[in-house]
This record gives C-alpha cells, structure tokens and sequence, in this order.
C-alpha cells in the first residue's frame, strides 16, 4: 500500500502498520536528530527513511550508497502525529541510541513486501584476515604478527601484531565499508591494552571507510588502512592452486 502528499496522521498510521510488515519507505522534507555515543543533526531538506522490519533505520540523500544517519536491527521504531508533522522515532537500547526524524511535508509513504536471502559473498573477513596475516606488510612494513582472533574483555581482536619499535599494533579488519561502529570496536581494544600498560597503536583495515567512521578515527589518533578485499581473496586462491 503507499499514499501521495498523506496528512501526517495518515503518514504516522501507515509507518505503524507496516514497519513489521515489509519496507517502509517515506519521502519528504525533513529534519534529522541522532543523539547516543555522539551526537549529529541533519537540516531541513529532501530525504528518504527507510524503516525494515527487522528494525533497521535508514536515512538517505541523494548522493552516496551510506545512509546519512541510520539504527541497527533491533531498534525499536514508533511513528506519531505531532504540531501537523509527522515523527518517525528509532530507539536502540544497547548502547542507547536515538533518531529522531521530523517531517515537514510528507511526499510519498509505502509499505512494500520484499524478501530476505542470504549474500553469498566471494572472499569472506575471515579469507581477508588470513590474506593480511600471509603478508602483513600490506598493512604496514616491519610488522610481526603474534596472534590472531585474540580474546580481550570487549571482544576477539582480529589481529594483533608488533611493529619494528615494539609496540603493539591491535588491528581491526573490515571486509567492506568500515563505519563508526568499527572504530569505536577498535578504540576499545587500544584502551584495553593502554589499561595493562602496554603501548600501543590501532590500525583499521577496510576496504573503504564511511566520513563519519573517518572523523571519530582522527579523534581516536587511530591509522587508517585501506585495502582491496577482492584482490587479496583471489591472490589467496591462486596460491592454493
């Protein structure tokens, strides 16, 4: 079901039903809030939201294949009536998280029944973790790996190694596009490290790596590594043959 220029009560009835029906989508002029690890606002413009029903949030430009803001699956999403606007709220419990998405004018609102399959993808982590670990002077030269999946408190570092000072090198490997949430990942592993007295350095390995992602790891004083995940796979396959 969909409807062009709905009020937004109508808009707000149709979000409710179907966000665990399929995909809904909305278009309109909008403003966007995210509050929870950081904070970020998007201005009064043109926007797609994508609800899923799995409890995805996406917020999308016209430009770019990353959402400008977006939640995980799992977050739980309400949408209501508000001063004549339409609200569409996402809320994540762990970590809280928030969007809020205001809209001005409400264009279009659907509600479509698509499927879900698994991707099967050529190469996966794993396969470009083994690559790194075969030739880590991809990620930088002189480094000396001593282990791999390493258990922390916070999680399984996918690469530890030494440089030629050394230190040591937590690495955190993303097959594709690395987000915020990899970075926050590797920052954890650092501070796990600095908190038993080592010195250490982070490295983040992906193929490419979103602009927010790209801030909080300058913030983080975090190396950026990238990669082409493709090439390594295959390289990787040819030395079985």
């Amino acid at each position: 079901m969909y409807l062009e220029r709905p009020s937004a009560k109508e808009a707000a009835q149709v979000v409710n039903w179907g966000k665990r029906r399929g995909i809904v989508v909305v278009v309109g002029l909008c403003e966007v809030n995210y509050a929870g690890r950081a904070a970020a606002s998007l201005k009064r413009g043109k926007r797609l939201l994508v609800v899923k029903r799995d409890g995805t949030l996406l917020v999308h430009e016209a430009e770019k294949a990353q959402p400008k803001i977006w939640n995980p699956p799992g977050s739980s999403t309400a949408a209501f009536e508000e001063n004549g606007r339409l609200v569409v709220k996402s809320v994540r419990q762990r970590p809280f998280e928030t969007v809020k998405v205001v809209f001005e004018e409400v264009d279009f609102v659907g509600v479509f029944d698509v499927g879900a399959s698994e991707l099967e993808l050529i190469g996966s982590e794993k396969d470009v973790v083994e690559a790194l670990v075969r030739a880590p002077w991809l990620i930088e030269e002189g480094l000396e790996i001593v282990g791999v999946e390493v258990p922390t408190e916070v999680g399984h570092i996918d690469i530890l190694a030494r440089d030629r000072e050394g230190r040591y090198v937590v690495i955190e490997v993303k097959r594709d596009l690395a987000t915020h949430d990899a970075v926050f990942q590797l920052a954890r592993y650092v501070e796990v490290y600095k908190a038993r007295g080592h010195d250490v350095r982070g490295v983040l390995v992906a193929g490419d790596i979103s602009s927010t992602a790209y801030e909080y790891l300058k913030r983080y004083n975090l190396k950026f590594v990238k990669i082409n995940p493709r090439e390594l796979t295959a390289s990787k396959d040819k030395n079985r043959l």
